[in-house]
């Protein structure tokens, strides 16, 4: 998959629709959008994907710069699922793992060209997508044990991060595809358009109906290859819950030791019934065998939790004397080493801002906060209290923008 491919599909999430005009993604370069303390110039497109944009944008005082996501919506479902994104994107900002959330803002219809709502997504440009930097190593082989521990330990972290919320954030479309390589050679989690913090609970008094509801909802926020047995299967009646992120995070670890997925055609039949085989041979990875098996249990409440799963990368990490936390150099000293984004040769990097641990500081030029507010307020928010999430703000155009409080 091309790195702007993936670009297309983190824009195609809730939210984004299909089919806007190429002169109305043009128009908007050029212009100078103040949000916040920040007055951007938006400089150029980096990637579209139907009716979401991302754009290169650059702050006129100290010349930083940043992705913009653009999307448009004329349906309030979407503009729902667009804040909600949002909503979760500000809740886990500030772990050095997830994303760097920098702001956000929104047009209504009534004042927009396009005659949708228009909404503003503001991140850091990251280094690439960590798919695009493993492509370029292949020639050298497989990935070193050191290097695929760092990789997954701090996915992990990033993972453990949205379930420690109350209630859980479960992401739902955890896949390779959505890691970024930071500026400072560390891992970001990206595009939480699929999450949630919905479980479910099937039992025999469920009916067909609702079964299907639900399966028609899970179905449009994952990924064929990565869903899980209780997904696939609703008359199992598992529990639908966190575990289906330790599941997906099992075929991501099997991916990076073997470089082919688990469960590379998506079967169904070999999904629910785990059918999926360690290469008989492999001695580089053993010490990820046993790992890779708890997590890709059939029965969701066999899987490891999270938090298992982080203690047993910690072990290993200690017994290998590795920092799981540290830079993955062996990426960077392949594709021009720390601190630069690529913007002028290829495809446009992925957009996703860079953490602010590891030294990395605070990348959106933004002071870092904790978003642990109750969550009765969050749901009040979703529930269409919009205003207390957005205050008034412009741009040059004297168009009347709002943007997310800070």
């Amino acid at each position: 998959m091309s790195l702007l491919q993936s670009a297309l599909d983190f824009l195609a999430g809730p939210g984004s629709l299909g089919g806007a005009s190429g002169r109305d993604q043009s128009d908007f370069v050029g212009q100078t959008v103040e949000l916040g303390d920040l007055r951007l110039r938006v400089r150029r497109v980096l990637a579209e994907g139907g009716f979401a944009f991302v754009y290169e944008a650059q702050d006129v005082g100290s010349g930083r710069e940043y992705a913009l996501k653009r999307l448009l919506s004329n349906e309030e479902e979407k503009n729902r699922a667009i804040i909600q994104e949002v909503c979760f994107m500000k809740k886990l900002s500030g772990h050095p793992n997830i994303v760097q959330f920098c702001s956000a803002a929104s047009i209504g219809k009534e004042e927009s060209d396009t005659g949708q709502a228009e909404f503003l997504l503001l991140t850091e440009l990251c280094k690439g997508q960590l798919v695009e930097f493993l492509k370029k190593m292949e020639s050298r082989g497989p990935l070193s044990c050191d290097t695929v521990l760092k990789i997954f330990y701090q996915t992990c972290r990033a993972v453990q991060h949205m379930h420690r919320q109350k209630p859980p954030i479960i992401h739902r479309d955890l896949k390779v595809e959505n890691l970024l390589l930071s500026n400072q050679g560390t891992i970001k989690l990206c595009d939480f358009g699929s999450a949630t913090t919905i479980s479910h609970y099937p039992d025999y008094s469920w009916s067909a109906q609702r079964r299907a509801l639900v399966e028609e909802e899970i179905t449009r926020n994952t990924t064929p290859m990565y869903r899980t047995p209780e997904i696939i299967d609703l008359y199992s009646n598992f529990p639908i819950g966190e575990k289906q992120d330790i599941w997906a995070l099992g075929c991501i670890l099997y991916l990076l030791c073997f470089r082919q997925h688990p469960f590379e055609d998506g079967a169904k039949l070999r999904i629910v019934n785990g059918k999926y085989s360690i290469p008989p041979h492999d001695t580089q990875y053993t010490v990820f065998h046993s790992l890779i098996r708890a997590m890709l249990q059939v029965n969701p409440e066999e899987r490891l939790s999270i938090a298992e799963v982080v203690h047993q990368l910690q072990e290993i990490a200690a017994a290998r004397n590795v920092n799981p936390k540290s830079p993955i150099t062996e990426l960077l000293e392949q594709n021009g080493g720390y601190g630069s984004t690529v913007l002028s040769r290829g495809p446009p990097p992925l957009v996703g801002p860079a953490g602010s641990g590891y030294g990395g500081g605070d990348p959106c030029g933004l002071a870092l906060a904790e978003y642990d507010q109750p969550y009765g307020g969050f749901l009040d928010i979703l529930r269409g209290g919009t205003e207390r999430l957005f205050t008034n703000l412009k741009d040059t155009s004297s168009k009347v923008i709002q943007s997310v409080a800070k």
